[in-house]
């Protein structure tokens, strides 16, 4: 594909999501509402969500208790006994029999899903309604999929999985800043700020940035080669970088003939990270360590706040060490960096903000990926289009029926 295909590629995306989010504003004054009253009556908020979806409402609640240090549980639960309590019952009841164990506590429980009918959702849903704990939803289409009995459905107005979910975490975000205290800005004011700063992305800059990132991981999962996502000072941009892992790792592949899941390797676990930082104090020793085991030809993604940042460079420094192909994605700092990774510079949001935008390009490069690999496969040499581009929604092929056995 041509540097063009991909920046009017990324033109027609980032709109598509600036008018998803513009659709779901009219109903922002409610979820603001909702999130105030729950915060202000210091009660527990509980969010859940699948895949994705898990990272974004993580990243909301994030929001709520670093800024205000609202009392939150952002534990759908560890990996570890999500699927221990997975394999022992019905994952279906996963979330609603964590969510019952404290349900006096609550005041306010967040979901996300894009088809709206996810089965754990439901229960988890259902047993707000016994209980009349509100619960704020966002769904993805019109929102008739889901009632709940108290709080409200926000729906993003399209089918689009990955624009949807780029609506999804814009919304929330926005509505969770704004929702943190009566000095805090209108949620149109912070809105309009927004989508002139995603309105501001250099689509021409970016086409550029995604045509090198999507060779070097199509090349990489070809190859069988690590693909590295991390964010070494942590914050929002980790949740997203969690989500641009689980992306590459689970969507961008599947249901490709002759491709096998890529190696993907995104930031430690909790026992790693806080290892690391109980014994070695400095943040860059974690991603110095980890990119020690880097190969040539590798692909790695910095997701970066400041490109001028002692970890940050001395992560890029790691990287271009290894031979690596290093990527870098940051708000602050120059442009270019000099040790010689790819850079791409976003606008001037706030961190949160910022998070957003990241997970757009994420969802970009996982389409462009996609669409290359199926080209691979198919033997033919077709001719792309930003139209063909903004068909490739990775969630048809979701469903694990679909993915071969192993």
């Amino acid at each position: 594909m041509t540097t063009v295909v991909y920046e009017d590629f990324a033109h027609a995306y980032v709109t598509e999501v600036g008018e998803a989010v513009r659709r779901m504003l009219p109903r922002g004054t409610e979820a603001v509402d909702l999130l105030a009253k729950a915060t202000a009556d210091g009660g527990e908020i509980r969010a859940f969500g699948n895949g994705g979806s898990s990272a974004i409402v993580r990243s909301a609640l994030l929001q709520l208790h670093a800024h205000a240090g609202v009392p939150v549980n952002d534990a759908m639960m560890s990996p570890a006994t999500l699927a221990y309590t997975a394999q022992r019952d019905e994952y279906r009841t996963t979330f609603a029999r964590s969510l019952a164990r404290g349900i006096g506590r609550v005041d306010l429980v967040i979901v996300a899903s894009v088809s709206g009918r996810s089965a754990n959702i439901l229960e988890a849903v259902r047993l707000c309604a016994e209980h009349r704990v509100p619960v704020l939803a966002l769904v993805g289409g019109d929102g008739t999929q889901m009632e709940p009995a108290d709080g409200m459905v926000w729906a993003t107005g399209t089918t689009d999985q990955q624009i949807s979910e780029d609506a999804m975490l814009t919304v929330l975000t926005l509505a969770a800043a704004t929702a943190l205290g009566p000095g805090t800005e209108p949620l149109p004011t912070r809105a309009e700020r927004h989508l002139h700063a995603l309105a501001a992305v250099d689509t021409e800059l970016l086409g550029a940035f995604l045509r090198e990132a999507t060779e070097a991981v199509a090349d990489a999962i070809r190859n069988r080669r690590r693909i590295y996502v991390l964010c070494p000072d942590g914050g929002p941009l980790a949740l997203v970088g969690e989500h641009f892992a689980h992306n590459l790792r689970w969507d961008a592949p599947l249901g490709v003939d002759g491709v096998q899941p890529p190696l993907v390797v995104c930031d430690p676990s909790l026992a790693d990270m806080s290892a690391i930082l109980n014994d070695h104090p400095d943040p860059a020793h974690g991603v110095r360590h980890q990119l020690s085991s880097a190969s040539r030809e590798d692909v790695v993604f910095l997701l970066a706040y400041d490109s001028a940042g002692r970890t940050t460079r001395e992560a890029v420094n790691a990287a271009t060490a290894a031979g690596t192909r290093p990527f870098l994605l940051h708000r602050d700092g120059p442009g270019h960096s000099g040790a010689g990774a790819h850079g791409f510079r976003l606008p001037r949001v706030d961190d949160f903000a910022l998070a957003a935008l990241v997970q757009s390009l994420a969802h970009l490069l996982c389409r462009t990926t996609r669409a290359v690999l199926t080209v691979d496969s198919s033997g033919l040499a077709a001719a792309l289009s930003p139209d063909d581009l903004m068909a490739q929604d990775l969630a048809p092929l979701r469903e694990l029926s679909d993915t071969p056995s192993l």
